[in-house]
């Protein structure tokens, strides 16, 4: 007997309207599927609800939601024989589109039914995990508005995008330690990668792979408005080979010590924000640490 729990989360698209035990029943109809489906009410529930699914003995657990759900339903997979399931439903949908699980949700839930596993890796920061991206400065405050505006469109994330472009100031000093190098910056944004996409088929590292135990790192340097403008538009465009004032580190593992007077720096990881209250932060990452079902 497989034993499938759906977590859903109400807000991200429309999961609440079809993703109920009925609807999945039907694409399900194999004995030897069990189906159990709970709905997650607010930050945190998803993370209660999947601990709960692997006491019960769940042999996958499927998250129904964006990045910041699958985050955490995720994490408390991470060294387990139980694998993750996702049919995304979030606005961008990074990880799930850096393992080729389409939006479809019958396509989403056929993937789930074959039952195709790969191990890929878990990145950490400070000991918690994330699956695709984390990212200091502009990123974390062009999400900080998004999440603000209560809508979850595209249109919502350009909205953030100009809003930010007003008021961003960029980050203060910090010193930064990887392979044995350390040098110091104060960037316009810090970002690093487990995964190719970030969301919307935007990205910053095409060529990260969620198996080789290695993290992309982008250090943006320090930049005006127009130049930001510029640099979102070949982002767009897929033109990141004509980006100028980057530069890319490949490394499994990296330090920083934020050397400026703020107490607290903004970060987002997975796309949901967090308030660091340390001046340390330690990025590393465990390879082929979870159990993904993904096409072959």
């Amino acid at each position: 007997m497989n034993k499938l729990h759906f977590i859903v989360n109400p807000i991200a698209g429309k999961g609440q309207a079809v993703l109920d035990e009925a609807f999945l029943t039907k694409h399900f109809t194999d004995d030897n599927n069990q189906i159990a489906v709970s709905v997650s009410e607010y930050p945190g529930h998803a993370t209660l609800l999947a601990k709960e699914a692997l006491e019960a003995g769940a042999d996958t657990i499927v998250a129904c939601g964006g990045d910041g759900t699958i985050n955490e339903v995720a994490s408390c997979l991470v060294h387990s024989d139980a694998k993750l399931g996702i049919v995304p439903l979030g606005s961008g949908n990074g990880l799930a589109e850096s393992l080729k699980i389409p939006r479809s949700v019958p396509k989403a839930l056929q993937v789930i039914k074959t039952q195709s596993e790969k191990r890929i890796d878990v990145a950490t920061v400070n000991g918690k995990p994330f699956f695709s991206n984390m990212g200091i400065g502009f990123d974390a405050q062009v999400i900080s508005y998004y999440n603000a505006s209560g809508h979850r469109r595209m249109w919502a994330y350009f909205k953030a995008f100009f809003k930010s472009l007003r008021t961003f100031k960029n980050e203060g000093e910090m010193q930064v330690e990887l392979d044995g190098k350390k040098f110091r910056t104060q960037p316009f944004l810090f970002f690093v990668s487990n995964s190719k996409i970030m969301g919307y088929d935007i990205s910053l590292t095409r060529m990260a792979s969620l198996q080789d135990g290695i993290l992309d790192v982008v250090v943006i340097d320090a930049m005006g408005r127009l130049h930001i403008l510029f640099m979102g538009l070949l982002v767009l465009l897929h033109l990141n080979k004509y980006l100028k004032r980057i530069h890319y580190y490949k490394t499994k593992r990296l330090r920083i010590l934020f050397k400026d007077k703020a107490n607290t720096h903004l970060m987002q990881a997975d796309g949901e924000l967090h308030q660091l209250q340390t001046k340390e932060m330690v990025v590393g990452v465990e390879q082929g640490a979870l159990k993904v079902l993904c096409p072959a």
